[in-house]
């Protein structure tokens, strides 16, 4: 059975991936368990030990270390993976903007330091994941009546924030690194993932506790703005898909569900579950790329890739679990 060593196994992706892997491979878990929303802690520690008891459940072998650290090198020789899946670090965007040097020491030079160890250590990787995000496109073009044309994996990134241009700098890395040491690589960008676990205030994470607080919902401007909202099965079916095929070496792949939303209609989804939460409108200068849905079609050609988890069905899934967990970290 083949090795996996999942960088960033105990976060929201990765323990996804661990989960989904570990029924065909020989699973284990990195992780620094750094905690980047610190107004959350008391829902991060919760989902943090969560994963924890689950992955030991599963006898998946997870070490809390940093790829960084010089303890690292001896972990990765005497796993020896064939699969390194990287889904580590900092998971929000606008926080790399609140704090771009941080940013560049958790998103480039961890993983500049995860190929440097890679490079200096014996193992022999048979593919190489990286979980990059679709931030790296910035702007999403528009046809001449206005509407966005969803991303390919072709087209030019042109990154407008920090996390974006990090991202973009790794997917280069990678790139150079692995072709000139005969790595098979593939890297993966997602968009708006959701789902059981999630705590680092994504939108949907927001708006699902609100309507569990009878809170009140903010839109920005509306809410027009449109994310392609991805169920965390989703991606992580496409990852393994990746992960098993060759068709996968050496490219890049957009894995989302492919159909961009409005944020109202996430909030709109949110009401229909939860009639007694508020939605009000605040007005506040743009500060996110203009974004609708990624071309998926790609994977689903190369790598039969096909989501099954339209928005409505994968926030009352998410639902149905916070509603299991809610009121051991209100």
């Amino acid at each position: 059975m083949k090795k996996v060593l999942v960088i960033g196994g105990l976060g929201f992706i990765g323990y996804h991936l661990c989960r989904k892997f570990q029924s065909t491979f020989d699973v284990a878990a990195v992780d620094a368990l750094i905690n980047y929303v610190p107004n959350n802690y008391r829902r991060w520690l919760y989902y943090t030990t969560y994963r924890q008891k689950e992955l030991a459940r599963l006898g998946i072998s997870f070490y809390v270390c940093d790829v960084r650290d010089t303890s690292f090198k001896q972990i990765l020789v005497n796993i020896k993976p064939d699969i390194i899946l990287n889904a580590a670090s900092m998971p929000i965007a606008l926080l790399a903007d609140i704090n771009p040097w941080f940013a560049k020491k958790d998103i480039f030079d961890s993983q500049f330091q995860l190929l440097e160890t890679i490079r200096n250590s014996s193992i022999q990787l048979s593919k190489y994941i990286y979980i990059s995000s679709s931030m790296v496109y910035g702007h999403f073009k528009r046809d001449d009546e206005g509407n966005i044309i969803p991303a390919t994996e072709e087209q030019e990134c042109l990154p407008i924030d920090s996390y974006g241009a990090f991202k973009l700098a790794n997917e280069i890395i990678i790139r150079q690194y692995c072709q000139k040491h005969q790595i098979p690589y593939t890297i993966i960008r997602p968009s708006a993932v959701y789902g059981p676990t999630d705590c680092n205030m994504r939108v949907t994470e927001i708006f699902l506790h609100k309507g569990f607080e009878k809170g009140t919902i903010e839109l920005d401007n509306g809410g027009l703005h449109q994310l392609d909202f991805t169920y965390i099965d989703d991606l992580t079916d496409g990852i393994l898909l990746a992960a098993n095929s060759e068709h996968a070496n050496n490219q890049v792949f957009n894995l989302s569900f492919g159909k961009g939303r409005k944020i109202v209609e996430l909030a709109q989804i949110v009401l229909q579950m939860f009639p007694s939460v508020n939605i009000e409108n605040k007005e506040c200068k743009p500060y996110r790329p203009n974004r609708g849905s990624l071309n998926i079609e790609k994977a689903r050609q190369w790598l039969h890739y096909e989501p099954t988890h339209p928005l409505e069905l994968g926030m009352q899934k998410y639902c149905n679990f916070v509603s299991e967990h809610i009121a051991q970290y209100r």
